[in-house]
């Protein structure tokens, strides 16, 4: 009986010890996995006479949002789209122009989803900047839609795909509009609102756009187009009117073609060769040389070209650059929404940084909160206060709440294709009891005052509420004409003429005085060293930051950055299907991020424009 108890104990003692083996092996591997990652790692090399490999992915944006890192570890799993850098594209041109061991650019489109035409615009200017130099730009996507091919009609030579094709259809913005959807369900929606061309809270007045706003739309999209037309045709020597007159004789040039969209393509004279990707590798490979591995031409991608030449230098004044990208939302948030909290914390540490010479607000938005729009506006006055000048750079948009938060900067610049204005604030409640009665669901009581259960949304609004309700967007929008007067040095009646709601492009607000200068994101900044009156600077990015778990996991899944980037081609995944889904989840998404307090919005739906 004791062997046997001895058996017994010599077992358990492995088992144990087997168990303390193990968890020191995880340990010893965790600590290895975490040294591996955070250890210094040489920065890639620049081949001399590489091509610059320009791949977007997703949608461009202003702030990347931060991976999950067990989405890259799974990515079967991981659902969001991509998104690339402006910043990141902008910066790589730039080094590239003047780097010697860059030869030529070489520029694929096919897994670009979105991008906005201001940052269009400037991604068009950079690569003509590149090209000032002498060196090649090569587009060589398989087939180019009407934000691709702007960037594409900058290069020497346009490839594409025989099997391509080249599709330009204007601007438009055709917002969803569901009054007759309310009307079923029973849903009884009060709106306040102040300015005859606010038309945000139409969708849920209207089954169709408005007079008042198709014309407003109509104009500011004209402007958009015209900017796009004189950038193709000034970028492909041709005569003024040429595009449009292709886009409308489309249907009568294809049935030339016999129906082939290639041969369209080249007979408009927007592509110059049809060809496959074996072909342009090849010709690209004879002209610039092979890369190390010999299967595809001596090549760096942007990112990796990023990594390689960034000096680590720094200087002690810094141009602080604060983003507000996305709706304007009270609380906090990632870059994925302009969130009052999280905007006014990084102001607050920029402003008490001794080292901040000036800040930089980059406006990418469209509106959201009144209330959550003032909190960021008076963070960036009070920083004004104590000497440091704030400049504000509009992006793709900076309408509604997206200019009130830059309406009293020291300066405002915009690009000429930015989407402004919008100076108009609304409300809305819906209350549902015409939808109860239906389902045979009533509410009835009583209160201690006639404000008692006045914003229950199974009952109607009484006439006393509408009325503190109205006069509260009405006290709203002469707060927003006011600071905007004060801001812009104007009279309020002068505001009031050119605001009531309406949207304008960048070259129109300059001309209204909605802004003082015509300009990117690099003219702002500059403008901002300059009334700080400094000349060495960093540029600085206050944005959100990984934990440090998942930076160590990040470090691990990306331990090489970039990638030969021509050898294959993975899909874009682009579906027109799943498209229009994500944009009714984005519009169902937005309408959820809508928390003001006081439930005033000064919101501009229809400044996305496709």
């Amino acid at each position: 009986m004791k062997g046997i108890w001895v058996i017994i104990k010599s077992i358990t003692s492995f088992i144990q010890g087997l168990g303390t083996m193990t968890l020191g092996l995880l340990v010893l591997l965790a600590v290895m996995l975490y040294f591996g990652a955070t250890a210094p790692k040489p920065a890639p090399k620049v081949p001399d006479g590489a091509v610059l490999v320009l791949w977007p992915e997703g949608q461009v944006v202003e702030q990347v949002e931060l991976p999950d890192p067990l989405e890259t570890l799974l990515p079967e799993y991981n659902r969001k789209p991509a998104q690339t850098s402006i910043h990141d594209i902008t910066a790589a041109l730039k080094r590239g122009k003047n780097d010697d061991r860059i030869a030529g650019l070489a520029l694929l489109t096919d897994s670009l989803s979105g991008i906005a035409p201001s940052h269009l615009h400037a991604i068009a200017a950079a690569i003509r900047d590149f090209k000032s130099t002498g060196k090649k730009v090569y587009a060589l996507s398989t087939s180019y839609n009407q934000s691709s091919y702007m960037l594409a009609a900058e290069a020497d030579k346009v490839y594409m795909n025989p099997y391509g094709n080249v599709i330009m259809t204007g601007y438009g913005s055709y917002p969803m509009y569901f009054r007759s959807m309310l009307d079923k369900i029973g849903a009884t929606v009060n709106v306040f609102r102040v300015g005859t061309y606010k038309s945000a809270v139409e969708p849920f007045l209207r089954d169709d756009m408005s007079p008042a706003a198709k014309e407003a739309n109509i104009a500011f999209l004209g402007n958009l187009w015209d900017q796009y037309k004189i950038s193709v045709e000034t970028a492909r020597g041709h005569e003024a009117g040429t595009l449009q007159k292709a886009i409308e004789a489309t249907a009568a040039n294809l049935r030339i073609a016999d129906g082939d969209f290639g041969t369209l393509a080249v007979n408009s004279g927007f592509i110059d060769e049809l060809a496959s990707r074996n072909v342009w590798r090849s010709a690209l490979t004879e002209e610039f040389g092979q890369n190390s591995s010999g299967d595809s031409f001596k090549q760096i991608h942007y990112q990796t070209y990023l990594a390689a030449t960034d000096n680590g230098k720094s200087s002690r004044n810094k141009i602080a650059v604060i983003t507000a990208q996305g709706p304007i939302i009270m609380g906090e948030g990632s870059v994925t929404v302009a969130a009052a909290e999280t905007l006014v914390g990084y102001i607050r540490e920029a402003r008490t940084n001794t080292n901040t010479a000036a800040i930089v607000l980059r406006v990418d938005s469209g509106g959201g909160s009144a209330f959550a729009s003032e909190l960021i506006r008076q963070e960036l006055v009070t920083a004004q206060e104590q000497g440091i000048k704030v400049i504000a750079s509009m992006g793709p948009v900076a309408a509604s709440g997206g200019y009130w938060i830059a309406a009293t900067a020291d300066e405002i610049w915009a690009a000429p294709a930015t989407i402004t204005g919008s100076i108009g604030i609304f409300g809305v409640i819906p209350t549902y009891e015409n939808t109860l009665d239906k389902l045979g669901l009533h509410t009835d009581g009583v209160g201690t005052t006639p404000l008692a259960g006045a914003f229950d949304i199974t009952r109607p609004l009484s006439d006393m509420t509408k009325d503190i309700i109205q006069q509260s967007i009405e006290s709203g929008y002469s707060q927003f004409l006011s600071l905007v007067a004060k801001g812009r040095d104007m009279t309020i009646e002068d505001v009031d003429k050119i605001a009531q709601g309406r949207v304008w492009a960048g070259t129109t607000a300059k001309e209204l005085g909605l802004v003082d200068h015509l300009g990117g994101f690099d003219e702002a900044v500059k403008s901002a060293a300059n009334a700080a009156g400094v000349e060495d600077y960093d540029v600085v990015f206050y944005r959100d930051q990984p934990n440090e778990f998942d930076q160590m996991i990040a470090d691990i899944l990306n331990s090489t950055i970039g990638t030969d980037a021509l050898k294959s081609f993975g899909n874009s995944g682009f579906d027109p299907v799943m498209e229009k889904v994500g944009e009714l989840k984005k519009t169902a998404e937005f309408l959820t991020t809508l928390n003001d307090p006081a439930g005033r919005y000064v919101v501009c739906l229809v400044c996305k424009v496709k």
